[in-house]
């Protein structure tokens, strides 16, 4: 009887090491990310990996606190136990995500040459334990602005690190797990700036599950593609989407058939050739018996309309409204797509509900239109009415799409990246919400919106880079003819630093989308806000410095008392006819009057010579308003007389002048413009 248990034991316990040794032995190899550093026991990405893999694998953490690839390195893996123990294991997958505590000081400026040949190694140790061994490199995930070396040397030091480990992966034929991109967008995820919490280990979980196990998911387009869209006539277009890994896909386009194949992820991406101005039309997908069709679309021309509430403010609420409502509702040849927020920045505080979805940077819903009444009557009232008139004037279909926060500041809309790579916006970008350098206004609305969140990194509209990677990035792959951009009330208590993020804006996100686009910016009204004209000018002064900038005026059309003036219909206008001057080449002056010097005749009259114009005039022929003289002792007062003659404006003053000044009252009633009607903006001219 007992050598008949016995045998029992013995087979049952071989049918379990047969069973083992079938399982796929998966050994995650890392830093103090891959061992769970701060997370609870079974929280580990490679706890949660398990979970995700199920009963035919076996994953093992092998992670080591502190662990550097580096041999020389402080604390390096190639000499720990970890190691010793992963190659005991004998796995079949090795996932490697080390390289982060490389980029301290007493490692990278030291060893950095010897980097590639210590990964070499490591990846050597398990290819002579197991020729057949699978390896999957990992790229770092993020290092942010608020640890404790960024800008010391850790900032540079990690990109260089990040890409090494590019290189030997491709060097090596190693498939790739990016655990940076989608991460770089998620703060909230890394309370100490470094260390991903539990959520966060489950993304790099899915992440490393999504390569080991092709992806199977129904067909779909990427987001914001859809059906009423247009795509931008005349130039190449992407098409993105998702299908199961490997699944062959096709497009079909006026009669014309294009075909990839998805990746192992499920991504798929098309490149549609340059087209005509025409529609609508369809486009139909397919991929091994699923068909999807995007129906309605036009290709025309394409603009993205952002900024802050100026820019939201709806077409229902505008002067003028009614008549603007019922005209664009009938015009067939444009398509609208609104960012709508889940939640307004207005005085309360969000649920958490709320405060979750602004995490998981889901801030923000819509699809493209068809301008019904309902639609344009909520839509923008700028980029709308210059969608149709810029739509009539070129005769071809017209996509405008509004992206816009109300109170948001300019650090919300550039990438992170552009961010923490200039060490002046780097220093404050993770403690915005107590940083002097972001207006008073959006910290103390943040503070009540979030009062009910207990997270360090809690995000927010108002928090730098958020609304680039809420919003603007899902555009990345959109051709657009033009940015409209109507922004900077939030920032006109700091116009210097605000010429600097204004800069970098225009340049990474021409370099994000990989255009010159050109950008036609609204100035600030007028407002009884002192630090305003200044400001105006300043963005005058932008225009002119940055290429391919352009600005229409708005001053003429303030509320003394309301920082939302409601005759909107002139700013569209106005941004149409410069676009018709710059894009499509009209004869027209619709740049801003502008004077480029002067010339004193006599001991008293100084002759202000004006370009951007044929002749000078003021709105509704009233008399002229709006020039001011600054004398010797900082006094400004009015000259004692202004004339118009053609293109020159005459001043006469008993007082010797050291600035000339125009429009230069917060709340201005300065009424000077071209014979087309372009008011003159806010200007200064120092008098030599």
């Amino acid at each position: 009887m007992k050598r008949y248990l016995s045998a029992i034991l013995i087979f049952l316990f071989s049918i379990q090491l047969l069973l083992a040794q079938q399982k796929k032995k998966v050994a995650c190899i890392g830093d103090s990310v891959t061992k769970g550093y701060g997370l609870a026991k079974g929280k580990s990405y490679p706890d949660q990996l398990q979970s995700l893999l199920g009963e035919d694998y076996i994953v093992e953490n092998f992670g080591r606190n502190g662990a550097t690839l580096l041999q020389h390195g402080h604390n390096p893996y190639l000499k720990s136990e970890e190691l010793k123990a992963a190659l005991e294991f004998q796995p079949d997958i090795v996932v490697i995500a080390l390289g982060l505590n490389d980029t301290d000081p007493r490692n990278w400026p030291n060893y950095q040459l010897e980097f590639r040949k210590d990964y070499h190694q490591l990846l050597s140790l398990f290819w002579q334990n197991n020729p057949a061994v699978e390896f999957y490199i990992c790229k770092m995930t993020p290092i942010f602005s608020g640890h404790a070396r960024f800008l010391s040397g850790t900032r540079d030091w990690y990109d260089e690190i990040q890409k090494e480990i590019v290189a030997i992966a491709k060097q090596h034929d190693i498939p790739l797990i990016d655990n940076h991109q989608s991460f770089a967008s998620r703060m909230d995820l890394f309370n100490d700036f470094l260390h991903p919490s539990e959520a966060g280990a489950a993304m790099i979980a899915n992440h490393v599950h999504g390569h080991l196990v092709p992806k199977e998911q129904e067909l779909s387009v990427e987001y914001p593609f859809g059906s009423h869209m247009v795509l931008q006539r005349d130039r190449k277009n992407v098409l993105k989407g998702k299908s199961n890994a490997f699944s062959e896909i096709s497009v079909q386009l006026k009669g014309r058939t294009y075909q990839t194949q998805a990746d192992h992820l499920g991504n798929w991406k098309v490149d549609l050739p340059p087209t005509p101005a025409s529609g609508p039309t369809d486009i139909v997908i397919q991929a091994q018996g699923e068909n999807l069709t995007l129906e309605d679309i036009l290709f025309g021309d394409v603009y993205l309309a952002s900024g802050q509430s100026n820019m939201a403010f709806p077409l229902k609420h505008a002067l003028q409204s009614k008549e603007w409502i019922e005209k664009t509702s009938k015009n067939p040849n444009i398509r609208l797509f609104k960012h709508k927020a889940i939640a307004e920045t207005n005085n309360q505080a969000w649920t958490a509900e709320v405060l979750q979805q602004v995490n998981d940077l889901a801030y923000f819903n819509g699809t493209w239109e068809k301008p019904t009444k309902v639609h344009v009557a909520d839509f923008s009232a700028v980029a709308l009415s210059f969608a149709q008139d810029i739509q009539l004037k070129s005769g071809v279909p017209v996509g405008i799409i509004e992206l816009a926060v109300g109170g948001s500041n300019t650090e919300s809309w550039i990438p992170r990246k552009a961010l923490e790579d200039d060490d002046l916006l780097a220093s404050y970008i993770h403690s915005w919400k107590t940083a002097d350098f972001i207006q008073d206004f959006c910290r103390e609305r943040a503070s009540v919106n979030l009062k009910n969140s207990t997270l360090k990194n809690q995000r927010h509209p108002y928090e730098p880079a958020y609304n680039y990677e809420a919003g603007m990035a899902l555009w990345k792959d959109v051709e657009f003819r033009a940015i409209l951009w109507y922004q900077g009330e939030s920032n006109a208590h700091n116009l210097e630093l605000h010429e600097h993020l204004f800069g970098t804006l225009v340049q990474s996100w021409r370099e994000e989308l990989q255009q010159h686009v050109p950008f036609y910016v609204v100035q600030l009204s007028s407002l009884n806000r002192p630090s305003w004209p200044r400001f105006r000018e300043s963005q005058l002064l932008l225009s002119q410095k940055l290429p391919n900038v352009h600005m229409a005026v708005s001053s003429d059309l303030g509320d003394s008392t309301d920082v939302h003036p409601r005759d909107k219909i002139p700013v569209g206008l106005r941004l149409s006819a410069l676009v018709q001057q710059h894009e499509f080449k009209k004869p027209i002056n619709a740049d801003a009057p502008f004077a480029v010097g002067y010339e004193l005749k006599g001991s008293n009259k100084y002759v202000l010579k004006f370009n951007n114009c044929k002749s000078l005039s003021t709105k509704g022929n009233q008399p002229l308003k709006g020039f001011q003289i600054m004398d010797i002792y900082g006094k400004i007062v009015d000259p004692e007389a202004v004339q118009i003659e053609e293109n020159n404006i005459i001043i006469t003053t008993a007082e010797k002048p050291t600035r000339i000044l125009y429009a230069y009252e917060p709340f201005t009633r300065a009424n000077l413009q071209n014979e087309m009607g372009t008011p003159a903006s806010t200007f200064s001219i120092a008098i030599k």
